[in-house]
């Protein structure tokens, strides 16, 4: 066993019960006051304060309790949105929209998105998987413990098939907890612009099948928007990701809303994602829904946009998650406590609200909030202690890595990659 004793705070961001937390629950942390937490091999074994736990403590070796020294102690944060995996950089066009081009007239011109296609084709498996495993080690140090990954920089069978393997490769060396998603439906590539229901086919009929029966995708998701994929068309591939025993994600309202977000809700999608651009009646659907709105302020930042009305979604009862979006194009950072400062400054969310949506929420929105999300008794040991006294320094002091350390199944992660060399 070990223990971590003198936390000036332990968030726990537990709750009664598995959902996700809405309106006045998504601000209540359940915070315990210079507390004291203990693991058992990779599972919380208790916590409270260090006279109430005295008599397990009594039972570890002293060089097994380790002194915080006043420092706060959050959960792991679950980024429950990412694209992690890619070949090289687009900063060529990040100084284009700079100068006013918009990111859909670049993607209609054959870059965006296509051109990191064609970086992931040319690119080797080692060469995609060492910038991949560069970027985890980068969101590891930034407290992140669960990451979902996203395939669609492949937008052919045999690619988007050998990304989801190099997925599969980063799961079993367990750097990080991984959750996979198909996004083969990202965008059209060239060779289909003439007959883009041919490429919708392909998606639901050929690449769908193969990795269902390979178990490479724990989700699959669309980029439902204007010049991209449709309403028909996402029911369609939704469809297919159904019958095939698929959850479901979405890119919806990011830039126009279509009615993506309305048909993800119907169709009992666990996560639609951006949402810049929802509409009224999106917001009532969500509201009325078990399917999570996740948020990506960052993506906004990046591309100079106006933020997702956070505020008035969780007025209105919306089960609000954060993630980084981290990707090549519209958002390369790796770094939730960024994502938390500006889901405070440009989202009008609270401290405790954001903190619960990049924890505990994003891992409802995966479907693992059993498991992760909160620091409670029989939980996975994911936690980041902060070089902070108070959990409010994340957004307050920003700019800067808040993160201490980061504890990952019960093991300190610097102290595994010093073990590594």
């Amino acid at each position: 066993m070990y223990a971590i004793k003198n936390c000036s705070q332990i968030v726990t961001c537990s709750g009664p019960d598995l959902e996700p937390k809405r309106g006045k629950a998504l601000s209540e942390l359940g915070i315990l006051e210079n507390g004291t937490i203990i693991v058992d091999g990779d599972i919380i074994r208790a916590l409270g304060t260090e006279y109430s736990l005295s008599k397990l403590l009594s039972q570890i070796p002293e060089e097994n309790i380790y002194d915080a020294q006043g420092r706060a102690l959050i959960p792991g944060f679950v980024d429950s949105h990412t694209h992690v995996l890619f070949a090289g950089t687009r900063h060529q066009e990040f100084a284009m929209r700079l100068a006013g081009k918009p990111y859909l007239e670049i993607l209609r011109e054959g870059g965006g998105i296509l051109n990191s296609t064609k970086a992931f084709e040319s690119s080797s498996n080692e060469e995609i998987l060492s910038q991949t495993r560069a970027r985890i080690g980068r969101m590891l140090e930034y407290g992140t413990t669960t990451v979902e990954i996203k395939s669609g920089y492949g937008l052919s069978t045999e690619q988007e098939v050998r990304a989801l393997q190099l997925i599969q490769s980063l799961k079993e060396e367990d750097p990080i907890t991984i959750k996979s998603t198909f996004l083969g439906a990202h965008a059209i590539p060239p060779d289909f612009k003439a007959s883009p229901q041919d490429y919708v086919r392909l998606v639901c009929n050929e690449m769908i099948p193969i990795l269902a029966k390979r178990k490479l995708a724990d989700f699959c998701d669309v980029f439902c928007e204007e010049g991209v994929f449709s309403v028909e068309d996402t029911t369609e591939i939704f469809q297919a990701a159904i019958d095939h025993g698929m959850r479901l994600r979405l890119h919806s309202d990011e830039i126009v809303a279509l009615g993506g977000t309305e048909l993800a809700c119907a169709m009992g999608a666990s996560s639609v994602d951006h949402l810049v651009a929802i509409t009224d009646s999106g917001i009532e659907a969500l509201s009325k829904s078990k399917t999570i709105a996740n948020l990506l302020p960052g993506t906004a930042f990046s591309l100079k946009k106006k933020a997702a009305p956070a505020r008035r979604m969780i007025d209105e009862g919306v089960a609000i998650s954060l993630s980084t979006d981290c990707n090549p194009g519209s958002c390369y950072t790796e770094s939730m406590p960024m994502i938390i400062a500006l889901a405070c400054l440009q989202m009008d969310m609270s401290v405790e609200e954001a903190l619960m949506a990049a924890t505990f929420n994003g891992a409802c929105s995966l479907g693992i909030q059993e498991t992760h999300g909160s620091l409670e008794e029989r939980k996975s040991a994911d936690m980041v202690l902060l070089n902070a006294s108070d959990y409010r320094d994340i957004p307050y002091h920003f700019g800067v890595n808040p993160v201490f350390r980061t504890m990952r199944k019960g093991q300190w992660v610097d102290e595994l990659n010093s073990m590594k060399g």
